[in-house]
């Protein structure tokens, strides 16, 4: 059976659109952070990710989750947003998520995954899809996943939602964003 949305209107609209424009500055200041020289551009990621923090609260109040009535680019954009928001926001982060985990419509399992795994390390906890990692120190592009909750069952807890292995989503990464990875 196919689900039906409202239809598309022009605040619909402009709010996917502005959510995108804002994940794309997202994603331009974390490349240029990510790069060689990246160090320098903290401070301008911090700038973009508090723009970003207060225009989606605003956005948020309006609108709850941002579900595939705004398409599937805005919802990834939502999801960046949340999910770049620092730890003294885990009470949205926790209210975005709990929304998303009622309404998983166009969003992928490893979207739910990543921000899963992120509140749960704000809060102090083990992560539980093992998508977290953090950068060795003094090494270059080498990074080290973040503690996992009963990591013997991680695979498991993975396929449950519909995703690979670990060590295959590990391998793919590490190809695709040309890092190290170590568990």
């Amino acid at each position: 059976m196919k689900q039906s949305y409202p239809p598309v209107t022009t605040a619909t609209k402009k709010i996917a659109k502005r959510l995108i424009e804002m994940a794309k500055q997202d994603q331009l200041v974390r490349d240029k952070y990510l790069s060689k020289s990246g160090k320098k551009y903290l401070d301008q990621m911090s700038k973009v990710d508090e723009m970003n923090r207060k225009e989606f609260k605003r956005i948020f109040k309006q609108t709850g989750l941002i579900t595939s009535e705004y398409g599937e680019e805005a919802q990834m954009a939502a999801f960046l947003i949340v999910q770049h928001m620092p730890r003294e926001e885990v009470e949205l982060m926790k209210e975005y998520l709990s929304l998303m985990r009622k309404n998983m419509t166009g969003y992928p399992p490893n979207i739910y995954a990543m921000l899963t795994d992120r509140v749960r390390n704000w809060e102090g906890k083990k992560q539980l899809y093992g998508t977290q990692f953090v950068s060795v120190e003094g090494k270059e592009n080498i990074y080290k996943m973040k503690d996992i909750y009963k990591p013997k069952e991680v695979d498991k807890r993975r396929l449950e939602i519909g995703l690979e292995p670990l060590e295959v989503y590990m391998d793919n990464l590490a190809k695709e964003k040309g890092v190290t990875l170590i568990s």
